[in-house]
């Protein structure tokens, strides 16, 4: 009896249908791998990992290291940390894709809060993946200057200025020339007190201004009501110790004049004779006299020394002349009055005043 042998069609036809089975499943996993590299290598996954990897909590730190260069030199590493973890203290950071540019690159926002916070692009690397699908990196991250302030200060010319503890650049400084009243009162060859703005931006907080004067004193500075800060000027002590008798003397004697107690000679050797103040003072009428028959001085103070150069300067007396009658009410004149002094022949005398 003969044996029946299976037909070589079909084992030929298992064969194909075996390897087409085997090549189906592999074609399938390869695909797969193929379309799992495609997928991984989206824009979009960069730009996830970023928020991810730096938005979810210590933005702090975070924001001193990406952004260090994108704040004022006059913040340190520690100020910006607080400085951003304040402003986002239990906020919540989302991502947005806002552009698609030329070659595939786009551009995303991070939202804090629902307020945008930082902008960055994903653009290709120049890389590629095995199956030559384009690679993504990071790039242009900028954050929002709308977060940073800007702050100014008015500091006399002359002046130091420090910011944070470090010294200011002369590059943050304007150059503008903020002329006070007592510019109207100063001879041809003197600057009187002027003040020039320095302005700092992309800060976090309020800096610390110290202003030192040239004499080594630090001067108080103050935030005015438009937010600009200004640093009061320093008086000089020793100006006051060497002249507070001189200009007191001086305050008398025009007080004095004034009520006919003195002749213009008692006052006028304390004036500058070639001064508009000396015409005005020998032409004074003097007919506001009050009647008395003695007079008092009370209440002196000198204040407000300042020098402008070595040759001119200005202070401020304050003093309650007292006038006396028998049997009546003492009246008191209240004197407060700003003296311009300049060296004559060596000698400072009075050449212009104002009445506060």
């Amino acid at each position: 009896m003969r044996t029946k042998k299976f037909p070589v069609f079909y084992i030929c036809l298992l064969v194909l249908i075996a390897a087409v089975v085997i090549l189906t499943e592999y074609g399938k996993s390869e695909l797969k791998d193929v379309l799992e590299e495609y997928e991984d290598s989206q824009p979009k996954y960069v730009a996830e990992d970023f928020l991810e990897s730096n938005f979810d909590s210590g933005v702090g730190e975070t924001c001193a290291k990406l952004f260090a260069s994108q704040i004022s030199a006059y913040e340190t590493e520690e100020s910006i940390t607080a400085y951003f973890n304040q402003i986002t203290e239990e906020k919540e950071f989302a991502l947005q894709s806002v552009s698609s540019g030329v070659g595939g690159d786009l551009q995303y926002v991070v939202k804090c809060d629902n307020k945008k916070f930082v902008t960055f692009n994903v653009v290709k690397s120049g890389e590629k993946t095995e199956h030559k699908f384009d690679l993504y990196r990071l790039s242009d991250i900028v954050l929002n200057e709308k977060l940073l302030n800007t702050y100014s200060v008015e500091v006399p010319i002359g002046y130091s200025l420090t910011v944070n503890g470090i010294p200011a650049d002369e590059t943050y400084c304007l150059g503008d020339r903020i002329e006070t009243e007592s510019q109207e009162f100063m001879p041809e060859d003197v600057d009187g007190i002027v003040y020039t703005t320095y302005t700092f931006d992309k800060m976090c907080g309020a800096p610390i201004f110290a202003v030192t004067a040239p004499n080594g004193k630090t001067c108080e500075v103050v935030q005015q009501e438009n937010g600009v800060y200004h640093a009061e000027i320093v008086y000089d002590d020793a100006l006051a110790d060497a002249y507070s008798e001189y200009v007191i003397e001086a305050t008398k004697a025009y007080a004095c004049y004034l009520q006919k107690d003195a002749t213009f000679g008692t006052v006028g050797k304390y004036m500058d004779p070639t001064s508009q103040l000396y015409a005005n003072i020998k032409s004074s009428p003097n007919w506001m006299v009050i009647d008395h028959t003695s007079y008092d001085f009370e209440d002196i103070t000198t204040s407000e020394f300042y020098a402008y150069s070595e040759e001119v300067f200005s202070c401020r007396v304050t003093l309650t002349h007292v006038l006396k009658y028998p049997r009546l009410d003492d009246y008191r004149d209240a004197l407060d009055i700003t003296w311009y002094l300049r060296k004559v022949d060596g000698q400072y005398l009075i050449y212009n005043s104002f009445t506060q």
